[in-house]
């Protein structure tokens, strides 16, 4: 079959699309990157060059350029989640395929407004990245528990450090404390985080559950990215602490814990207990976001002894690796290629409609806590 040919909303020359979607675009057959789109024609062409793509690749500045280009199968928009409504809309509204990055929208009305755009456009295909969906871990996590490799999950505990939203924040991410943006702790952190533990454990909780979200950090210094102060007291609207309890509708009780800045020293920036009734289930890592990874991420199983004495010796089980666990692939590229791999067999990872259900679990929580955006 003739490659999907691609057309790349947000391919510059830094940020996340260049280590997340592009080494896999870049080596695979399945896929041509036939045309790009930045913020002006000179970003397309210098991301063209720096990545050595053929000369016939195409360069835009205008999202509709990429709509009206015949020659393109899959759009895919990976810029910051405020744009993506304006950069992604002509592409549905012309009907082609799309992968946009999670969140879907910056907010659940953009997120419907979208999946209202695909259904009227007549779109195929539509993929959001929800990609720890996608991990081996995750799945080797849902197999221990339809194994009941501890028996009946009797209730599971989350504490995650999100390592933003600390004292202070680089350039470039900053947009991160502000709640009108719609890429925070709350849609991007919590959303993954609260995503892949469903994916293990059950989707849906009955019924709703409680949650806290709270701002507690006001202010932030601003440096650059050499550590130079830019700006003292930079400030934070959006939420640094987020609680929620509930039972989801397999009957777990789930206990979530997230709040921004670094873990405590020697402590893991991750820790995620399941707890059965032969056993229990640890995750360990250095942050939460095993949507994207990280090279010490643990699977520890400890045995309870049932004639009551000491639990038995904890085992390390691991994750079953893929074509993508080579050093060659960066650690953000793995899941987002097994995305892109799914999506060339026929599988779609998340669609909007799933998409538009997490943004209602969001908007839910927000309106709990009294906040609107």
């Amino acid at each position: 079959m003739p490659p999907i040919r691609v057309g790349f909303l947000g391919l510059s020359t830094s940020g996340w699309a260049p280590g997340a979607h592009f080494p896999y675009l870049k080596h695979s057959d399945k896929y041509q990157i036939v045309a790009i789109c930045n913020s002006s024609i000179e970003s397309s062409k210098a991301a063209i060059k720096k990545y050595e793509l053929p000369e016939s690749t195409r360069a835009y500045d205008d999202p509709e350029d990429i709509a009206k280009d015949k020659d393109i199968d899959l759009v895919v928009c990976s810029v910051r989640v405020d744009r993506h409504f304006a950069t992604i809309s002509p592409s549905l509204k012309a009907g082609k395929d799309v992968f946009v990055e999670w969140p879907l929208g910056k907010n659940l009305s953009e997120a419907k407004e979208l999946l209202r755009l695909k259904n009227e456009g007549g779109v195929k295909t539509a993929v959001v990245g929800l990609q720890a969906r996608q991990s081996p871990v995750i799945r080797k996590l849902k197999q221990l528990v339809d194994e009941r490799r501890v028996g009946k999950v009797l209730s599971s505990s989350w504490t995650g450090q999100g390592g933003n939203l600390g004292p202070t924040v680089h350039e470039g991410y900053e947009y991160l404390s502000q709640r009108e943006v719609g890429g925070n702790l709350v849609s991007i952190h919590f959303g993954h985080s609260i995503d892949y533990i469903q994916a293990v454990l059950g989707y849906g909780f009955t019924p709703a559950p409680k949650t806290l979200l709270a701002s507690r950090r006001s202010h932030q210094k601003l440096l650059s990215s050499s550590n130079e102060l830019i700006k003292e007291n930079h400030s934070i609207t959006s939420d640094d602490t987020i609680f929620l309890h509930g039972t989801l509708s397999t009957g777990i009780p789930l206990s979530f814990s997230l709040r921004g800045g670094k873990p405590f020293k020697d402590v893991p920036g991750l820790d995620w207990r399941i707890y059965g009734e032969t056993g229990e289930i640890r995750v360990t890592s250095s942050g939460p976001f095993l949507n994207v990874g990280y090279p010490d991420v643990k699977i520890a199983v400890s045995d309870f002894d049932l004639g009551g004495g000491e639990s038995k010796d904890v085992v390390v089980v691991e994750a079953e690796k893929d074509e993508f666990d080579g050093d060659e692939w960066g650690v953000p590229s793995r899941n987002v290629a097994r995305v892109y791999r799914a999506l060339s067999e026929g599988s779609v990872n998340c669609s909007f409609e799933d998409a538009v259900e997490r943004h209602e679990f969001i908007d839910g929580m927000y309106r709990e806590n009294g906040i609107v955006v």
